[in-house]
């Protein structure tokens, strides 16, 4: 959630920084020397599925039509709440995985959006609730409680505007800022329905021994910390090691901006590239992604 600021203040950062927030690109050559990684695995086999979503995939599902949509973005119109965005697996034949993306407070949800397609692509499906919005055209989340909420009024509109197509079971959450801050909470209340979790820029802090626990007795399997700001790594490694000694995997790393000593309370840019780069560790072990 960072320091308060106007919403202008973000919007100028982020375009100076990455010149656009469309991710419709080829990623630059990564540069391993100036990304730091600090990896946590819990005891035990890696990539052991601890959920029993994890294994549908040995169900035979009768063949859809391939799933068409003008645009691979499109807003979802919600009856209660305001409309999420969505990101549509295009071409899909049988049912996705789920991506619930939370935003920040002084964001509106279309751009994690569109990140986070560009990080899975037509692998899953990617659902952005919008929250409250606001006189400025942004939006927040007033509260775990009505996050949580919205979170499975969009699901239930989705599954019953694209039937079939839609595989809701074990999702993974990601959150940026004040959607990672209260995502700690959701997926705590619900490991096996969020069993991984990305946390960006946020949330670290809430991570208590006894929350640990309860989220590894559930279901929790993995968590990954992306971190913007170095401020914000020794939290998150000690987060991350909370959750390993409950027997939940983590990993913390941190992205840094091409110009030497810079980072940034964001999710796109560097931040991203790395994030995408961890997606093989995320996903491992559950077979509904594939290779």
């Amino acid at each position: 959630m960072g320091k308060a600021r106007s919403p202008g203040v973000w919007r100028l950062v982020a375009l100076v920084a990455f010149g656009a927030c469309r991710r419709e690109r080829t990623p630059p050559a990564r540069d391993d020397s100036s990304v730091g990684v600090s990896s946590i695995q819990a005891d035990g086999e890696p990539g052991a599925v601890r959920d029993a979503g994890a294994g549908r995939d040995a169900v035979p599902f009768a063949a859809l039509p391939p799933l068409r949509s003008d645009a691979p973005i499109v807003p979802l119109a919600v009856d209660g709440f305001p409309p999420a965005v969505i990101s549509l697996p295009i071409g899909a034949t049988s049912p996705r995985p789920v991506v619930v993306a939370t935003h920040g407070m002084w964001d509106p949800p279309e751009g994690l959006c569109d990140d986070q397609r560009w990080i899975f692509r037509d692998r899953a499906w990617v659902v952005c609730p919008r929250g409250k919005p606001m006189p400025d055209g942004t939006s927040r989340y007033e509260s775990a409680d009505a996050l949580a909420r919205e979170i499975d009024a969009d699901l239930r509109t989705l599954a019953a505007r694209h039937p079939g197509y839609v595989d809701d079971h074990a999702m993974l959450y990601t959150g940026f800022s004040l959607g990672a801050i209260l995502g700690v909470s959701v997926v705590a209340r619900q490991p096996s329905r969020f069993p991984r979790a990305v946390l960006i820029e946020g949330g670290e802090d809430r991570w208590t021994p006894v929350l640990a626990q309860q989220y590894a007795r559930g279901g929790g399997q993995r968590v990954l910390f992306a971190c913007g700001l170095r401020s914000r790594v020794a939290g998150a490694e000690r987060a991350a090691k909370a959750l390993v000694r409950a027997g939940v995997d983590a990993h913390v790393v941190l992205a840094k901006l091409p110009d030497a000593g810079q980072f940034i309370h964001w999710y796109n840019g560097p931040v991203a590239d790395e994030t995408r780069a961890q997606e093989p560790w995320l996903l491992e072990g559950d077979p509904r992604w594939g290779p």
